[in-house]
Parts: structure tokens; sequence; C-alpha cells
């Protein structure tokens, strides 16, 4: 870090610090206010550590060394405050020593804690000194010799009373007497002793006979009298219950904390694993409702499918062969709701036999959970058939493009018979139909990578339904409410074209007999915290969509049209509108119709329009480079572009789109964007580059992956397009360059 460099910290953030900041002078004065946690709050210490500083001089009397570039470091005490203080030289821009920094920090709590803990550490040795536990020392013959007032207090018996006595006959029970005796036996042969030197648990006994556990740890003491033994006893009675109440509660506590919202049960069983008692948490009566305390197995809310699972849950763990109860069921609650259910339990008590006399457990609603697993598995499965759609319509599309295309060439003969032509018609608006289930897929697959320039909604929806209406049963009214007045919004024309086209569809299908589809235009005026919205709406007299069908119906491939429908039309729309930043609203009730609204943000800038065509010598003047690779696709569109009158040359891949460039020099490039080798756009790029100058290009697309380059003179085709649509296309790019 530079000199000029500064860490930025607001007032805000130091005065929440337990830290005071000061800057002073090379006489010791300070420069400003201090500032910090304590300088903000008016604590006692507020300001105080600098004044006291100031006070006895100790400011002024480290600058002299701070002056020499040293940092000086010390504790400092005000009233109730300890702070450590570091002060060092403050420089300026040009590295001079102007004057000192410094900080204090306050380490009052540390300083407590650490005199807490020493303050314990000495309570610790006092007890020790004072032998507040049972001292007991005996001779070789395990006669009391010491026996200190902790004896007193823990066995019952004074000092009189137990001095003289044997261990046998005082504290320790009739049961381990041999065992005792064989000890001290075997120390005096070998000089070893199994408890001796370390730390036991052992039961003992008080004057009054009671049995009760402690903590024993035995030392043998050469005296002048002979050997004796020093024995340290404590009473861990308490310390034993502790312990008890503490692992229950650290089971309990790991428990809660292995779910989330969890409520927790403890069951009581019989030997015969009947319930006899149940304390269970609100929490668990909120989830289970008066199925709370019961075992798992007999709550009548546990769905009929899962039953089997949860009673063989609860008999493993309740005949001991396992040690928990881990189980994740469907439940009905008390509202009618289903919801999923994780339970988790413990054997806490067993019997002899090893069966559960106690289970304790924790229960917790993971409804949420499961709802993010089936949604995290239907985006994964909605991405793989994305995929794979997007890839067959692309080699499907250019395959439509070619019939589309050969269909267009053979009717231009005038020759060609009338049942001929109504043939060719047919197969012009099956291609369309086709086209118009390639770009569902494709925008599903790729949603995002579309072209969106200014369009008039108007203008694409009459051209829609004059397309569409031919699809529509006479006994359908199509009818057409277009507001009045300018309605502009950006989005992709094409895409747009098909979400009116898939809404009718849609509409048609929804209906049986008469009726009719209302394709509605409105402009909704912006607010002072809303913009002005275009709505396009459609509404039909159809059947209509009950809540559950309404709320799935934009789920790409969820259909109730079995096998007539695909499931991608109003998924297409949804991501339509998400990617114009718009909203869907779909508003249906059985037997009441639907209407589907698009409300998108108005366009205020008006509509480009582009030049008209041009005439058949300047077509015959530009020379234009046809790179496809399709067999059937490519010597189509040499055709029909030689015919239109352009001067054509074609290639089937990259290499040789290049070479006929760099001999021929071409005008305009017809590229496909898959092409062998290279990319499209690369090779116009590497022609482009070499002429020198802003050839046009119109580039021919199978699907939606394709961003187009950011230059003039580019167009877009989308397969399967039109002759007369490549004709005005080239026209375009033509006229352009003129």
């Amino acid at each position: 870090m530079g000199q000029n460099d500064r860490l930025e910290v607001s007032r805000e953030a130091l005065e929440r610090l337990p830290l005071i900041l000061w800057e002073t002078d090379l006489e010791g004065r300070l420069l400003g206010t201090a500032s910090g946690g304590d300088a903000a709050h008016g604590d006692p210490g507020d300001q105080g550590l600098t004044r006291t500083l100031e006070a006895d001089g100790r400011l002024r009397g480290v600058l002299q060394d701070v002056a020499r570039g040293a940092t000086i470091a010390f504790e400092q005490r005000v009233e109730s405050h300890v702070y450590r203080v570091s002060i060092g030289p403050r420089r300026d821009d040009g590295g001079r020593i102007v004057g000192a920094s410094g900080i204090g920090i306050d380490v009052t709590t540390e300083r407590a804690a650490v005199e807490t803990a020493d303050a314990r550490d000495q309570q610790l040795r006092l007890l020790v000194d004072t032998a507040l536990d049972a001292v007991v020392t005996c001779d070789s013959d395990s006669r009391i010799v010491v026996w200190n007032t902790g004896a007193e207090r823990i066995f019952g018996w004074s000092r009189d009373e137990a001095v003289g006595k044997r261990l046998t006959d005082t504290i320790i029970p009739p049961e381990f007497t041999e065992a005792h005796e064989a000890g001290m036996v075997r120390f005096f042969e070998t000089g070893t002793g199994p408890v001796l030197g370390t730390r036991i648990e052992i039961e003992a006994r008080d004057r009054s006979g009671r049995r009760f556990p402690v903590e024993l740890s035995i030392n043998p003491i050469p005296t002048s009298a002979g050997l004796s033994f020093s024995g340290f006893i404590r009473d861990i009675s308490d310390r034993k219950e502790t312990e008890r109440a503490t692992r229950e509660g650290e089971e309990r506590l790991s428990l809660a904390l292995d779910a989330i919202d969890a409520g927790a049960w403890d069951y009581t069983l019989s030997d015969e694993g009947v319930l006899e008692a149940s304390t269970v948490s609100p929490r668990t009566k909120a989830i289970l409702g008066d199925d709370a305390g019961l075992p798992p197995p007999e709550r009548a809310g546990l769905h009929p499918d899962d039953r089997q699972s949860v009673q063989d849950g609860w008999s493993s763990i309740c005949s001991g062969r396992v040690p928990e109860f881990t189980v994740e069921y469907r439940f009905r609650s008390s509202d009618g709701r289903e919801v999923w259910v994780s339970e988790h339990g413990r054997a806490f008590e067993s019997s002899d036999d090893g069966s559960a006399r106690r289970v304790v457990g924790v229960v917790s609603d993971i409804s949420h959970r499961h709802l993010m697993e089936e949604t995290l598995l239907a985006t994964q499965k909605t991405e793989a058939l994305g995929a794979i759609a997007g890839g067959f319509a692309h080699d499907l599309n250019n395959v439509l493009a070619a019939i589309r295309g050969h269909a267009s060439l053979a009717g231009l003969d005038s020759a060609v018979p009338a049942k001929v032509s109504e043939s060719l018609e047919v197969i012009q608006a099956a291609v369309t139909r086709g086209r118009s289930l390639t770009q569902n897929m494709m925008m599903l697959g790729s949603p995002t990578r579309i072209r969106r320039t200014v369009v008039d909604p108007a203008t694409i929806g009459h051209e829609t339904l004059a397309l569409v209406r031919p699809a529509v049963p006479s006994s359908i009214a199509l009818v057409e409410d277009f507001q009045s007045g300018e309605h502009r919004i950006l989005a992709d024309a094409n895409q747009f074209q098909q979400v009116v086209l898939n809404l009718v569809v849609n509409a048609r299908d929804a209906m049986t007999g008469s009726g009719s589809i209302e394709v509605a235009i409105r402009r909704r005026p912006g607010t002072a915290t809303t913009d002005a919205r275009i709505v396009i709406s459609v509404r039909d007299d159809g059947a209509g969509m009950d809540e559950e069908v309404r709320l799935r119906a934009v789920e790409p491939f969820y259909t109730t049209k079995g096998r007539s429908g695909n499931g991608l039309g109003l998924a297409m729309v949804k991501n339509f509108v998400d990617g114009c930043k718009g909203e869907l609203a779909i508003e249906s009730a059985a037997g009441d119709g639907t209407t589907v609204s698009l409300m998108l943000p108005a366009v205020e800038s008006p509509v480009e329009v582009t030049g008209g065509g041009t005439g058949g010598g300047d077509r015959a003047a530009c020379r234009v480079l046809l790179a496809e690779d399709h067999p059937l696709l490519r010597p189509m569109l040499l055709e029909a572009m030689t015919v239109g009158g352009f001067d054509v040359r074609d290639a089937a891949d990259a290499a040789s789109a290049l070479r006929i460039a760099e001999q021929w020099e071409p005008t305009v490039l017809v590229m496909d964007v898959n092409l062998p080798g290279e990319t499209g756009d690369a090779v116009a790029h590497r022609i482009r580059t070499r002429r020198g100058e802003a050839t046009p290009v119109v580039f021919i697309m199978g699907n939606n992956e394709f961003e187009a380059p950011d230059w003039n003179g580019v167009r877009l085709l989308r397969k399967p397009f039109g002759l007369d649509e490549l004709m005005v296309t080239l026209d375009e790019v033509v006229a352009e360059r003129r």
C-alpha cells in the first residue's frame, strides 16, 4: 500500500469498535477530536484516555522517539478502563514526520476475563489447599490414621470415631473387602497396584450405609513410621447427576440441530412397547396436530402408502435392532394439507433385553425442501429436453427450408396445373406449421439468444391472424380489437409472431362448436411509479382451466391435450415475456373461457423503416457468395438467387468460401452460421477484413444460439424462410450498400 493509500472507514463503523483514534502535531497537541466507539457514546472512558495522556505529559514524552520513526506501545488505565496504547509517526505526502497517530484499544473486558480466570484458579487452589474433599490416610494394615473435615462431612464419622478403624469397617462396601485386601497383599509382594497413582470411580458407603459414587486416587507415602497410603476421595453424586442431565440435554440439542424448524417429542414405552407417557413440544403439536402424542405408526394423518415404512422403522428401534429411527413420510395436517415430514429419534433408555423403554426424537416439516428438490429435478429435465429439442429443431429447419424453397421454385412456373398449385400451397402451409413447432423448440432450448428491435405489435398481429385464419373453423369468429394509435415494443419480431400464433392456436384448441377468439392490443398509460405498457391479450370462449391447470400451464412439456399437444406453447410465451421484462397474466376458470395477457414495456421511439427493393439491373451487378453445407438447401438457394437475377457462386464449407472470395471478390455474402471448418461469422469477418470494406452479410440460421456481430449491413434469416423473404432481404442490403 502506498503512502497516499488510506483505508476508508465510516465514523459510524468506528463508533461500533472498542477503540479510540487520535492525531497530534510534533508538540503533542491534539488535532481535532478523538474518534472511536468510546469517544462517541459518552462512556466514562470517552476522551478520557487522551486527556489522561495529555495531563501526565505522556503524549509529549513519547514524541521524541516517535519523531525518530519509532512506535511506542504501553498500557494505560483510565478509571475503570484499561487501554492498550500504540503511538507512531504521522507522515505527510512526502514521507516527512509531521506528528503522531495514536490508537487506544479498550482491553478492559479482556483484562477482566483474565483476572476472573486467575481468581477462579486461586479459588481452585484454595479448595485443594483446604482439602474440601475427603483426605484419608491409612497404614499398611488399612487402619485410618488421617481423617480430615472433608471426610467427616462426606462419610459422617467424626475424626475421633474414624481414626484407628479399618477402611473395610467404615467406607468400603462389603463386596469390595476381598478385592481391597488382595490388592494390599499384591502391593507388598510386587510393589505395584492397579489403582495406585490413578483416579478411579467406585462406590463408597457412609455411616448410615448409603451407597454413592466417589472419585478415588491412592498414592503410597513412605514415612518414618513405615509405609502409609493416602487417598483423596470426592463425592461425585452431584456430578454424576449433572452429567446424566447434561448428556440428555446434549442428545436433545444435537437432534434439534439436525433439523430446521423442528419439534421435539419424548415417548416412554412399557416392556411390551406400549406407550405409557409422552411429552411433546408446541412445534410438534403444530406439525402433527392431535397425533403429536402418539408414536409415529399410530398417527391417523399418516399417508397410507408410507405407513408400512414408518412401522418398520419404529419396530426396529423399539426392539433394539437399530439405535436410531429416521423416516420421511407424507402426513395429512389438521387443515387438510399434505405435508412432507421428517422424523429422527434415538433410544434413550433400554430394558435388560435391549428393547427401548424411552425414545426421544425430533420432527420437522420438510415440504419446502421437497418442493425445491422437485423444482430442481424439473429444471434439469427442462434443460436436457430443451437441448435435445434445440438440436432436433436445427436439423428439421434445414429440411423445412429445402422443402419450402423448392415449393416456391415450383410455384414460379406459370404452366403448373391448378391441382399442383394447390398442393404446393398445402406444402407451404405445412412448412409454416412445422416452422412454428421448431421455433417453439429452439426458443425453449435457448430462450435468451434473440435479436430484439422496435416492432409494431399491431402490424405483426394483423399479419399473424391472416396467416392463422385458414386454420380456424368457420364456426369460430376471429376478432381483431386493436386500439388506435402507435404501439411499439422492443422484441424479436419472429418470436412475437410465434407468441401470437401459439396463443391463437391454443384458444382454437380450447373451443368446441361455435364461439369467438378476440385478439386485443391496448396501451396502458404510465403512472408516477410505473412505465407505460402495451397489453396484448387473447381471449377465448373455450372450456377454461381449473386452478391447478392454470398454475401449471406455463411449465414446459405440460399439456392437457394428450397426444395432440406438446406442452411448448405457453412455456415459450413465458420465456418471451420474461426476456422482454414484461408480465404474463392468465385469467381462467373451468367453463368460463381463458384470457392470456402480455404486458410489455412500451417504447416511445419511432420504428425505423427499411428501404424498398431494387430493380433487376441492380441484382445483375451484385455478386453473391452463398456458403451453405446442406446438400438439399444449397442448390435450391443457388437456383433461386440466379433466377432472381443475382450473380451467384456457392460453397459447401469454410475453406471453399474463402477461396472463392479471394478469386472472385463478392459484393454480398449469404452465410450459413454453422459451416464445416469455421463458423459463418468467422468466415465473413476474414473476407470483410481482407477486402477492407463493410461487405453486407445475410446470415441464415437454424437455431436461436447465434449472436449476430455488431456490424453494419447485417441481416438474419431463420430457417425455414421463403424465397420472397430472401429476395427482399438481399434487395435491402444492396440498397443500403449503394
